[in-house]
């Protein structure tokens, strides 16, 4: 019981360090524009990240 409480803020702080800098752009495109997003996203060196969603749904 005693090792609890270091192992926790062991855990919390390692988990607090390995976070990624990954910055998502506020830009959304249609499945029509991917092609115009992707050339956008390798002129500018920036990642693209596709996520297939229904616009229909909420």
């Amino acid at each position: 019981m005693k090792m609890l409480l270091p192992l926790c803020g062991f855990v919390l702080l390692f988990t607090m360090s390995a976070r990624a800098e990954l910055r998502v752009s506020s830009s959304v495109f249609t499945i029509d524009e991917l092609a115009e997003a992707k050339a956008k996203a390798v002129k500018e060196k920036e990642p693209l990240i596709f996520v297939y969603t229904d616009p229909g749904t909420t």
